[in-house]
């Protein structure tokens, strides 16, 4: 799948750590940040619900793959597949409206700087 500005895989950014908890590199884009973040939200949602992938999939139509691979930081979702999943699961996932979980990453790149 391409990506914007050529950047790698969300997870290839890692320092060090497991994706989506490990700390990123200081010259991850901000793609990166804001994959870890929803990944992590996403997370969070599936393991406070009981849910896993084929659930999830059922639920939001978003194709389990798409869910498992975003989950491993191997791929950004599409705005169509982030849609689908905040409207069905009832909650926001985007960084965007949970600041802190991408302000906390944008911080660490910048304190890198």
């Amino acid at each position: 799948m391409p990506r914007s500005h050529g950047d790698a895989a969300p997870a290839s950014y890692l320092a060090h750590g497991r994706w989506p908890d490990g700390r990123l590199r200081a010259d991850a884009p901000i793609s990166a940040v804001y994959a870890q973040a929803f990944a992590r939200r996403l997370r969070e949602v599936i393991d406070e619900r009981g849910l896993n992938p084929f659930a999830v999939e059922r639920v939001t139509g978003v194709n389990r793959r798409t869910i498992e691979r975003t989950l491993k930081g191997q791929v950004l979702p599409d705005f169509g597949a982030i849609a689908r999943l905040e409207a069905a699961l009832d909650v926001d996932l985007w960084p965007g409206r949970q600041r802190e979980d991408a302000d906390e990453g944008a911080e660490e790149r910048s304190q890198a700087l």
